[in-house]
Protein backbone atom coordinates (compact mmCIF):
# COMPACT_ATOMS: atom_id res chain seq x y z
CA UNK A 1 0.00 0.00 0.00
CA UNK A 2 1.25 3.38 -0.64
CA UNK A 3 1.53 5.74 2.35
CA UNK A 4 0.97 9.55 1.30
CA UNK A 5 2.01 12.39 2.78
CA UNK A 6 0.00 15.26 3.93
CA UNK A 7 1.61 18.06 2.96
CA UNK A 8 1.32 16.19 -0.67
CA UNK A 9 -2.28 15.69 -0.19
CA UNK A 10 -2.92 19.55 0.94
CA UNK A 11 -1.33 21.00 -1.56
CA UNK A 12 -3.20 18.62 -3.81
CA UNK A 13 -6.74 19.47 -2.17
CA UNK A 14 -5.34 23.79 -2.41
CA UNK A 15 -5.95 22.85 -6.24
CA UNK A 16 -9.55 21.71 -6.09
CA UNK A 17 -10.57 24.12 -3.20
CA UNK A 18 -12.36 26.31 -5.49
CA UNK A 19 -13.96 23.84 -7.67
CA UNK A 20 -17.74 22.85 -7.71
CA UNK A 21 -19.38 19.28 -8.87
CA UNK A 22 -22.10 20.07 -11.07
CA UNK A 23 -25.25 17.92 -11.90
CA UNK A 24 -27.79 18.42 -14.43
CA UNK A 25 -31.33 16.45 -13.52
CA UNK A 26 -32.17 13.97 -16.69
CA UNK A 27 -29.70 13.68 -19.37
CA UNK A 28 -25.53 15.51 -19.18
CA UNK A 29 -25.61 18.18 -21.61
CA UNK A 30 -22.53 17.71 -23.83
CA UNK A 31 -19.25 19.53 -23.15
CA UNK A 32 -19.35 21.82 -25.36
CA UNK A 33 -23.21 23.02 -24.89
CA UNK A 34 -22.17 23.23 -21.21
CA UNK A 35 -19.25 25.45 -21.64
CA UNK A 36 -21.30 27.45 -23.85
CA UNK A 37 -24.00 27.61 -20.92
CA UNK A 38 -21.49 28.52 -18.60
CA UNK A 39 -19.95 31.82 -20.59
CA UNK A 40 -23.45 32.80 -21.10
CA UNK A 41 -24.51 32.55 -17.87
CA UNK A 42 -21.41 33.22 -15.28
CA UNK A 43 -19.69 35.92 -17.38
CA UNK A 44 -19.40 37.97 -13.95
CA UNK A 45 -16.78 35.64 -13.45
CA UNK A 46 -13.71 34.38 -14.75
CA UNK A 47 -13.98 31.12 -16.99
CA UNK A 48 -13.51 28.03 -14.75
CA UNK A 49 -11.75 25.07 -16.11
CA UNK A 50 -14.61 22.10 -16.76
CA UNK A 51 -14.05 18.64 -16.86
CA UNK A 52 -16.58 16.53 -17.60
CA UNK A 53 -16.68 12.74 -15.55
CA UNK A 54 -17.57 9.64 -16.95
CA UNK A 55 -20.66 8.70 -14.21
CA UNK A 56 -22.55 12.06 -16.18
CA UNK A 57 -21.60 15.19 -14.29
CA UNK A 58 -19.20 17.92 -14.43
CA UNK A 59 -16.27 19.29 -11.97
CA UNK A 60 -15.93 22.91 -12.79
CA UNK A 61 -12.62 24.52 -11.11
CA UNK A 62 -13.00 28.09 -10.45
CA UNK A 63 -10.13 30.91 -10.47
CA UNK A 64 -10.79 31.41 -6.89
CA UNK A 65 -13.13 30.61 -3.89
CA UNK A 66 -14.95 33.80 -4.67
CA UNK A 67 -15.84 33.46 -7.68
CA UNK A 68 -17.01 29.81 -6.96
CA UNK A 69 -19.31 31.45 -4.42
CA UNK A 70 -20.66 33.59 -6.70
CA UNK A 71 -22.01 31.33 -9.04
CA UNK A 72 -23.23 28.99 -6.30
CA UNK A 73 -24.95 31.87 -4.04
CA UNK A 74 -26.47 33.44 -7.32
CA UNK A 75 -28.66 30.41 -8.28
CA UNK A 76 -30.78 28.42 -8.98
CA UNK A 77 -30.27 27.87 -12.44
CA UNK A 78 -31.57 25.38 -15.47
CA UNK A 79 -30.41 23.97 -18.55
CA UNK A 80 -33.00 23.22 -21.41
CA UNK A 81 -35.65 23.16 -18.34
CA UNK A 82 -33.46 20.66 -16.30
CA UNK A 83 -32.17 22.04 -12.69
CA UNK A 84 -28.96 22.31 -12.14
CA UNK A 85 -27.51 21.08 -8.87
CA UNK A 86 -24.64 22.85 -8.32
CA UNK A 87 -22.18 21.99 -4.81
CA UNK A 88 -18.94 22.81 -3.38
CA UNK A 89 -16.30 19.99 -3.89
CA UNK A 90 -14.74 18.53 -0.84
CA UNK A 91 -12.32 16.38 0.12
CA UNK A 92 -14.71 13.75 1.00
CA UNK A 93 -16.68 13.88 -2.70
CA UNK A 94 -17.04 10.16 -3.93
CA UNK A 95 -16.05 10.66 -7.67
CA UNK A 96 -18.09 7.33 -8.54
CA UNK A 97 -21.11 8.19 -6.47
CA UNK A 98 -24.27 8.08 -9.00
CA UNK A 99 -26.11 11.32 -7.47
CA UNK A 100 -25.73 12.94 -4.37
CA UNK A 101 -28.05 12.42 -1.15
CA UNK A 102 -27.70 16.26 0.07
CA UNK A 103 -27.90 19.48 -2.47
CA UNK A 104 -28.33 22.67 -1.83
CA UNK A 105 -31.69 24.23 -2.26
CA UNK A 106 -33.16 27.85 -2.26
CA UNK A 107 -35.94 28.22 0.29
CA UNK A 108 -38.17 31.16 0.98
CA UNK A 109 -39.46 31.70 3.89
CA UNK A 110 -42.67 33.98 4.28
CA UNK A 111 -44.46 35.87 6.91
CA UNK A 112 -41.73 36.49 10.00
CA UNK A 113 -42.06 39.22 12.24
CA UNK A 114 -39.03 41.71 12.26
CA UNK A 115 -38.06 40.39 15.44
CA UNK A 116 -36.95 37.30 13.11
CA UNK A 117 -34.42 38.88 10.75
CA UNK A 118 -31.18 37.85 11.57
CA UNK A 119 -29.10 35.87 9.96
CA UNK A 120 -28.93 33.34 13.79
CA UNK A 121 -32.66 33.21 14.15
CA UNK A 122 -32.95 32.87 10.51
CA UNK A 123 -30.08 30.37 10.04
CA UNK A 124 -31.97 28.39 13.05
CA UNK A 125 -35.50 28.61 11.16
CA UNK A 126 -33.85 27.35 8.38
CA UNK A 127 -32.15 24.50 10.14
CA UNK A 128 -35.47 22.64 10.85
CA UNK A 129 -35.45 22.20 6.91
CA UNK A 130 -31.89 21.54 6.52
CA UNK A 131 -28.35 22.89 6.74
CA UNK A 132 -28.22 27.00 6.02
CA UNK A 133 -25.23 27.82 3.79
CA UNK A 134 -25.66 31.18 2.72
CA UNK A 135 -28.57 34.17 2.81
CA UNK A 136 -29.45 36.21 -0.31
CA UNK A 137 -27.90 39.55 -1.11
CA UNK A 138 -31.47 40.73 0.62
CA UNK A 139 -32.15 38.77 3.22
CA UNK A 140 -28.30 39.54 4.59
CA UNK A 141 -29.05 42.80 4.44
CA UNK A 142 -32.59 43.16 5.25
CA UNK A 143 -33.35 44.71 1.85
CA UNK A 144 -36.58 42.97 1.59
CA UNK A 145 -38.70 42.10 4.37
CA UNK A 146 -41.31 40.15 2.88
CA UNK A 147 -39.47 36.95 2.77
CA UNK A 148 -36.12 35.79 3.40
CA UNK A 149 -34.11 33.84 0.40
CA UNK A 150 -31.58 31.21 2.16
CA UNK A 151 -29.96 28.39 0.32
CA UNK A 152 -29.61 25.47 2.69
CA UNK A 153 -28.31 21.83 2.07
CA UNK A 154 -31.55 18.85 1.94
CA UNK A 155 -31.42 15.12 1.86
CA UNK A 156 -33.27 14.58 -0.77
CA UNK A 157 -34.30 11.05 0.45
CA UNK A 158 -36.66 12.89 2.82
CA UNK A 159 -39.39 14.91 2.62
CA UNK A 160 -39.06 18.36 2.97
CA UNK A 161 -41.63 20.16 5.26
CA UNK A 162 -44.38 22.34 3.65
CA UNK A 163 -43.92 24.53 6.73
CA UNK A 164 -42.01 24.72 9.83
CA UNK A 165 -43.00 26.78 13.01
CA UNK A 166 -41.24 29.22 15.60
CA UNK A 167 -42.00 30.08 19.10
CA UNK A 168 -41.01 33.18 20.47
CA UNK A 169 -39.48 34.01 23.88
CA UNK A 170 -43.09 35.72 24.81
CA UNK A 171 -44.99 32.75 23.59
CA UNK A 172 -46.28 33.79 20.60
CA UNK A 173 -45.91 31.17 17.64
CA UNK A 174 -46.18 31.33 14.24
CA UNK A 175 -45.43 29.32 10.63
Amino acid sequence: MAQLEQDEVEKEIQIWVSAQIVYVIGETPGYNYMLKFVNQNWNKVASPDEFLHEEGYYVLKFQSIEDMHEVLYSGPYTINNKPIILKPWTVDFDLHQEFPNEIPLWITLHNFPMSCWSYQLLSRIASLIGKPLFADECTFKKKRISYARILIEVNITRPLPDEVGVCEPNGRQFE
